[in-house]
């Protein structure tokens, strides 16, 4: 597997799998993309290539490939309105200590109050650099 995330997309370029499914998550991460958009977007490159190209043509085929590659990745929650990662002393906060907006989705009960589901509602998907580099050397 290893072998194979290192040969490039295609004949007529160099850059390999691995790095282009590396880039493509840390935009998706980056510019806080849905999963919709993230396979629309791999959709589009991969009509633009030719055929017999080894792109990734969903999130779920190119988390599949991460996660085969044993890449680790750290998923930290994060504030809806990008102000706030809930790491270090933000770790158990429930609301962001910025903008007070909830961690986690709420959802409205019948009798109008709000209560928190325990699905985050912003996720970041972090690629650590460091593992990369070890597997290189």
């Amino acid at each position: 597997m290893v072998n194979s995330s290192q040969q490039p997309l295609h004949e007529y370029m160099t850059q390999c799998q691995l790095d282009t499914i590396a880039r493509a998550m840390s935009l998706k991460s980056q510019f806080n993309m849905s999963r919709d958009c993230f396979n629309s977007m791999m959709t589009a490159w991969g009509s633009s290539l030719p055929e017999g190209h080894k792109m990734a043509k969903s999130w779920y085929e190119a988390k599949k490939i991460l996660r085969a590659l044993k890449m680790p990745y750290e998923q930290i929650h994060a504030c809806p309105n990008g102000c706030v990662l809930f790491t270090k002393e933000y770790a158990d906060d429930k609301y962001c200590a910025k903008c007070k907006a909830s961690r986690n989705v709420e959802r409205d009960l019948s009798d109008g109050v709000k209560k928190q589901s325990k699905v985050p509602a912003n996720v970041l998907q972090y690629l650590p650099i460091l593992p990369r580099v070890q597997r290189v050397f």
